[in-house]
This record gives C-alpha cells, structure tokens and sequence, in this order.
C-alpha cells in the first residue's frame, strides 16, 4: 500500500502509514519497506527526518543491502547532499550498476560534470557493465565539458553492446556531438537514424543555432515540418534574440511553422510584425490562413494586400486558390477567374511551378475540381485541361485525370467521363475507376458503375470500402 501510494505522487499517506505501522507494532520495517519510505521522504524534501531513517537501517543491519543503499544515494544526491552521497557509496559492500549510475547522473545533475566522468571512468575500470541509463548519464557531461574523446568511445560503446536501437541513446549522442561543437559528426549520426522524433530534430536545429548557422538551422525546421513533426517556439525565441526576426526568411519561416503548428493566430502576430511592402510574407500568411481552414480570412487578407499595393505573384495565387474551392462560393470564384485572365496570371500559373494544373500536388488538383464542380464550370474545367494538353504540350499526369473524371462524373456526364479513361495515354490506376465508381452511385447508373466497380476491385482488393460502396449501390 505504501509503495502504491508513493508512485502515484502521495508520499505523505505512505508515510502516515509508515507511522501507523510503528505504533501498532506488529510488524516491524524491512528490506522492502525501507526503500519506499526513504524515497517518500526524499520527495518531500524531510532530508533531516531521512537521515533518520537512515540510522535505523544501520541499526536493524539493512547497511549490506543494496536495494536500500540505493534508495539512499537517491535520496542524497537529489537533495544536493553529495558529500553524503559519496560516503554511502564509498561503504557499500555491494555496487549494483544501479549504484554506479545514480552517482554519475547524481554528480552531474548537481553541476559537478568532472566528477560524473569520474565515477564513470572508475566503473569502467572496475568493468562493471553499462546499460542504456549508464550512456544517457554520461554523455551529457560530456557535451558540457566538451569532451569529444570521450563521448566518440561511449559511442563505441553503444555499438559494441547494441544499444544503438534505443531512441534515447541516439538523441543523447546526437546532443553531445552538438553541445561539442561537431555538427557534422551530429549530422552524419541524425542521416544514420531509420527512426527519429521532435527531440532528434530539435537537437540538430540547436546544434546549427550554436554554431551560428541559421541557414542550416531554419532549412531543418521546414524539412521537421514536411516529416509532420511539430516544432516549438525555441527557434522563434533564439531568431528574436539574435535580431533575425525582420529578416523575410526567417518571418516566412516563423509563419509557416506555427500555421503547421495550428496555431494561425501565432502566424498572424509573426506577419503584423513584418514589413508589409514585401510579397512573401503575405504569401506565408495566406498559406497559413488555408492550412487552418480559415478561407474568407485569405480572401480578406488578398484584398487587403491588393489596397495596399503588393504586387501578387504565382506563389500568392497558389495559396489563394484553395480557398474558393472551400468556400464554393460561385460570385467569387468568377471574380478571381476574371482577375486571373486581366491580370495574365491565369497562363503563367499553368506554366509555372507551384501552377494549379501543371506539375502541381494532387491535393490542389482536388481544390480547384470542388471549386469548379461546386460553381458548375464543368466546360471550364475542360477547356483548362484542354489548354494545358494543346497550348503547353503539358503531360498530364494521373492525378489530372482522377480530377476530370471527379468533375465529369459528378456533373451527370459519365460517358464523357467513361470515354476519357478509354482514351488515357496512360494507365488508369484505382483513383481513377474509384472517381467513377462514385459517380455512378450518386446518378444511379448500374451498367457503368458495374464496370468501375470491376476494376476497382482488381486495382485495390484490400478497399474494403469499395465493396461496401457498391453493395449499397446494388441495393438501390
């Protein structure tokens, strides 16, 4: 009971049981009870009432056991107690590596980082041998020191003994190679990893800030981004402090971190502190306006960059688009369409990268068919496609079909769209059959939706939702 009562953050109840023990008298303390009082007292920071207990280990004989020796150095070294500390380690009969790594992460947690590279030495001497809680102790005493010697052995070492598939160990390796200075030893180790996460990337980040190179630095928070890690406001804090802030990639980059971040309203405190006669940072806050669904803000923020005479360009209007398609508002979709044709954006958009039909993301393709299917621009949409084949001499890719089968189909015309897939200089993969399939269920065609269906099936047999999709369809 009193163990339960320590681990779940009660150790006064453990103690008041403890006490309850005593007077009642019939059972007395031992191996197993001390260690747990011990700590209760330790989280309480009742050092002097723990030194008591202490003498009553000494007294009913517990001095040779180490389970309640080591609850001991716990104790001391967490209360800054080192000198105590020391001498219950010096006079223990048995040293468990337990022992040996609560003194070195006891040493450096009260700033005597020599002393833990000490102690690990001495184990080491003595060929006590280490386990992951040794490695993460030591290392980061030897970032501090700037002891690179060192930490290349313990590196050594958690290859010979294998540790090396444990994510904490490679995060503290990669923070000692950084806090010594050899971000290039940091960078080979992090290109190594299968496996990393925030603290990996925000170690390397950290390494690049130390040494100074922001470029670096802010190049690796957007390739953390595009992994789908989340950052945090570290590199905004250290971009403030060395008067990087106003530079327009570093404000593009703080926008677009907190926007994957969700936190838009963040993104808008970066930009109002921008300089607003540059198009970038408008640029980043529109990407971030879409990113958290936020549409009518975009359009507004559009507006408000057009009154104030920032010249727009491809990346504006790459950010912008999205917007209509999630609004599907047809009165603003053919204001931007026409602004698009005066403006001559429309055919550099197409050319362009970035463009919202050539050599664009699937996911835009998706946003400008559900603007167009939405407003009823069917033939539009056609004549776009159509341009970019005739005018461009574009190759489309798959995903431009998926996108006109999507708007045919969902228009009714699904032997144009049917028609098309037969046409197809290249391979229709599941996507496209899938965009018919749909069609056909929403317009209730049996004789087209069968043929879909068949291939959907033979492309991508493990969809189960394509079963269930066409089994309600058959139903109807």
């Amino acid at each position: 009971m009193m163990r339960m009562f320590v681990q779940i953050g009660r150790p006064i109840d453990a103690l008041n049981l403890f006490v309850e023990m005593l007077k009642l008298g019939r059972t007395l303390p031992d191996k197993f009870t001390y260690p747990v009082v011990i700590k209760a007292y330790g989280d309480l920071s009742l050092i002097d009432v723990g030194v008591g207990i202490h003498g009553q280990t000494l007294k009913y004989g517990f001095d040779s056991d180490t389970f309640v020796q080591n609850t001991l150095l716990a104790m001391y070294m967490n209360a800054g107690e080192k000198e105590a500390a020391q001498l219950v380690f010096d006079l223990m009969q048995e040293r468990t590596v337990i022992s040996w790594n609560t003194m070195i992460n006891g040493y450096f947690q009260n700033n005597c980082a020599e002393d833990s590279l000490r102690v690990f030495d001495r184990m080491m001497d003595v060929d006590v041998e280490p386990d992951y809680a040794t490695v993460v102790s030591v290392l980061p005493a030897c970032g501090l020191l700037k002891n690179v010697e060192l930490g290349r052995e313990v590196h050594a070492l958690v290859q010979e003994k294998g540790f090396w598939g444990n994510m904490a160990i490679r995060n503290a390796l990669l923070d000692m190679y950084v806090k010594c200075g050899q971000t290039k030893e940091a960078q080979l180790l992090a290109d190594g990893m299968v496996e990393t996460d925030v603290v990996t990337w925000t170690t390397l980040i950290n390494g690049y800030i130390l040494n100074g190179d922001a470029r670096s630095a802010l190049m690796l928070c957007r390739m953390m981004q595009c992994e789908g890690v989340k950052p945090n406001s570290c590199l905004h804090a250290w971009a403030i402090r060395q008067k990087l802030e106003s530079e327009v990639i570093v404000e593009t980059a703080l926008i677009d971190m907190y926007a994957k971040c969700n936190h838009g309203n963040l993104s808008y405190k970066v930009f109002m502190g921008t300089s607003k006669k540059r198009t970038a940072p408008w640029n980043a806050l529109l990407s971030a306006f879409i990113q958290n669904r936020l549409a009518r803000e975009a359009i507004e923020l559009f507006k408000q960059m057009i009154v104030k005479d920032v010249q727009p360009d491809s990346a504006t209007f790459n950010s912008l688009l999205p917007a209509y398609a999630i609004l599907a508002d047809l009165l603003q979709a053919m204001n931007i369409h026409c602004y698009l044709i005066k403006s001559g954006f429309l055919y550099r958009l197409e050319v362009a990268n970035g463009t919202i039909w050539s050599k664009t993301k699937s996911s835009h393709l998706r946003h400008c068919s559900a603007c167009l299917q939405s407003c009823w621009l069917v033939d539009e949409g056609l004549s776009l496609f159509n341009f970019m084949l005739k005018q461009h001499q574009i190759i489309p890719h798959v995903d431009h079909y998926t996108c006109i089968i999507d708007l045919l189909g969902r228009a009714g015309r699904l032997n144009d769209a049917y028609n098309l897939i037969r046409t197809m200089p290249i391979t229709p993969n599941h996507a496209v059959w899938e965009a018919l399939l749909g069609a056909c269920v929403i317009h209730e065609n049996v004789e087209l939706g069968e043929v879909a269906a068949r291939w959907s099936f033979e492309l991508e047999p493990e969809n189960t939702g394509n079963y269930v999709l066409f089994q309600n369809f058959v139903l109807l």
